[in-house]
């Protein structure tokens, strides 16, 4: 079951003096014996398509489970800079499967099923998703496929407001010769970044990826990429590799790793730094896991490139975030139980439920450490906004109501994917949650839910090392 086309039409995307046209592509990716084949339907005229779509809450449920399609909406590919995405599902197909999964593949013997070996065998289930066994490890979600196509999802949201795969004003015109990716999960955004390079000649750049666990296919083979995986928990206060060794240092979404990657003001920026060349760049993304309400006539964040950022800001019908934007709690009922519950959970593994703050804290702590330094916050609205129609007087773009509907389901999954976490935070039962669920996501994303404002906040910060 594919999930519906939010919109179509044609847009010019920011970002440089790119402009691209959008069609309405629907991705359908089938796993045959660890393979995966894709169709791509292009239709230029999107008249026929609604520029909004309710999505009942079986479907939403169902479509996590059923893992044969998998949906780009047009905007996440026209925005981003580059010609193509491409999605890794074949090589993580076999992932669920598997309880617990053995760090090279295989199926597990009997003896294993209770093995204190978290390092040869990783993965366990938990409520039918696929979660690290190690009990140490406070990392809340799933390391399965539905979560790996919500993180999919994801980066393409985030590429798609932000123009590109980084943020870094001077990376584009001083390309890097060799880049580490901290927490690379499925390789999205080395596939991204690499992408964007080879389309304007670069080819001769080396990648790095690092994780606990390999889920990223073989981007040599299937891409050209110069790629290898380094396997490496960020929990360690080290990163296994020489000092200077990198050109480009990108963090992206790692906050929940633990205590390195939880990036406070106490020199946690160091390791990164430690690698990284003089005159390399390190940036880093991420998004805060509790959802405020963004309040009428937000002002335009100031600074030196504010003036292209609202460009943009425009272009993807999101808001640039600054000390001055209005903010108040979440007002939809079922996001304030949510955020109620994160908070409750994330406070006993010492997670950080709004990394934003604590990334900005972290760079100002290192301010010695760079020659320039520069940052992005932005909050994408999760549906259409009653404010919204009296201050700006026109209604959506079918791009920007199809990047606000795939962020809304991608907050929806991601809740699902912490279900175990929130189920005992919240003290409900199963059937009890069940019922939450239910009403949750008909809430969302059939009675317009969201209307008074209800936000993903996002973020990138970056420095160029002395």
């Amino acid at each position: 079951m594919a999930v519906p086309p939010a919109g179509g039409g044609s847009n010019t995307s920011g970002g440089g003096n790119t402009t691209t046209t959008t069609t309405t592509t629907t991705t359908t990716t089938t796993t045959t014996g660890g393979g995966s084949s894709s169709n791509n339907n292009n239709n230029n005229n999107s008249s026929s398509n609604s520029s909004t779509y309710n999505y009942s809450s079986s479907e939403v449920r169902h479509y996590n489970y059923n893992h044969h399609y998998q949906y780009t909406p047009p905007t996440l590919v026209s925005a981003v800079d580059f010609k193509h995405v491409f999605l890794p599902h074949a090589p993580m197909m076999s992932i669920p499967a598997l309880d617990p999964l053995p760090a090279g593949g295989g199926s597990p013997s009997s003896a294993s099923l209770n093995n204190t070996d978290y390092t040869t065998y990783p993965l366990g289930k938990q409520n039918g998703r696929t979660y690290l066994r190690d009990p140490e490890s406070t990392y809340p979600l799933p390391c399965d496929v539905p979560e790996i196509h919500r993180q999919s999802l994801h980066s393409l949201i985030v590429m798609t407001v932000w123009g590109g795969p980084f943020c870094s004003p001077t990376t584009a015109d001083n390309p890097p010769k060799k880049v580490l990716e901290l927490g690379c999960g499925s390789g999205l955004w080395t596939s991204a970044c690499h992408e964007y390079f080879a389309n304007r000649g670069q080819t001769d750049i080396s990648f790095t990826g690092l994780d606990i666990i390999s889920l990223a296919p073989d981007l040599q083979h299937k891409q050209g990429v110069d790629w290898q995986f380094k396997k490496h928990d960020l929990r360690k206060n080290t990163l296994p590799f020489a000092d200077e060794s990198f050109d480009f240092v990108f963090i992206k979404d790692v906050s929940l790793c633990g205590p390195m990657s939880d990036l406070k003001a106490d020199g946690t920026l160091s390791e990164p730094l430690r690698v990284l060349k003089s005159g390399g760049v390190l940036e880093i993304w991420d998004s805060d896991m509790v959802y405020r309400t963004l309040l009428p006539n937000p002002p335009v964040a100031p600074g030196k490139l504010s003036e292209e950022y609202q460009e943009q800001a425009e272009i993807t019908g999101t808001y640039t975030i600054s000390s001055a934007t209005p903010f108040t709690n979440a007002q939809n009922k079922y996001l304030n139980d949510y955020n109620t519950w994160i908070q409750k959970a994330f406070e006993a593994r010492k997670l950080n439920t709004m990394p934003c703050a604590t990334i900005g804290l972290a760079f100002s702590s290192e301010a010695e450490s760079f020659q320039s330094s520069g940052s992005r916050r932005v909050a994408i609205p999760l549906g259409e906004v009653k404010w919204e129609q009296k201050q700006n007087g026109k209604p959506l773009t079918a791009d920007q109501m199809a990047l606000r509907q795939t962020t809304l389901l991608t907050v929806v999954q991601l809740i699902e994917s912490m279900e175990p976490l929130l189920m005992e935070a919240s003290g409900k039962g199963q059937a009890e949650w069940d019922r939450w669920w239910t009403g949750m996501t008909t809430d969302l994303m059939q009675k317009g839910g969201v209307a008074s404002g209800e936000c993903l906040e996002i973020g990138a910060w970056w420095g160029r090392k002395k």
